[in-house]
């Protein structure tokens, strides 16, 4: 069978404009309000648990209680202490790992596929 000349037709022209984000400012803090509002609404109403999700205006009020009262950082320091201790040791076993799979070729055969397999998780 023989080949069909194309050549005189005309391209399609693209109308899709490319992956070209352009930033809008404030649809980002527009949106968390309106999801404040949405999750307000929902918690006063009785359509959401306040178990499940508690009422935003709630969490505000105690946030600002705790830090008039001083108590703020008492809460709020052992968290950050907890986050520090998990993303030091975090990095230090992955830098340890990376620099085992670097100089190591069975350690490499053996964790490169469970981190190619745990890569896709959201981080």
């Amino acid at each position: 069978m023989a080949e069909k000349d194309f050549s005189g037709m005309r391209p399609v022209p693209f109308r899709g404009g490319g992956f070209a984000p352009v930033p809008v400012r404030g649809v980002a803090i527009a949106l968390f309000v309106l999801l404040l509002l949405i999750a307000e609404l929902g918690t006063r109403q009785g359509w959401i648990s306040a178990l499940t999700l508690p009422r935003p205006s709630a969490v505000f009020n105690t946030l600002w209680r705790l830090g008039e009262s001083g108590l703020l950082w008492k809460h709020l320091l052992p968290s950050l202490e907890r986050l520090a201790v998990g993303g030091f040791f975090g990095i230090m076993t992955g830098v340890a790992l990376g620099v085992l799979i670097g100089l190591f070729s069975y350690i490499r055969a053996g964790l490169v596929p469970l981190v190619a397999a745990l890569f896709p998780i959201p981080k």
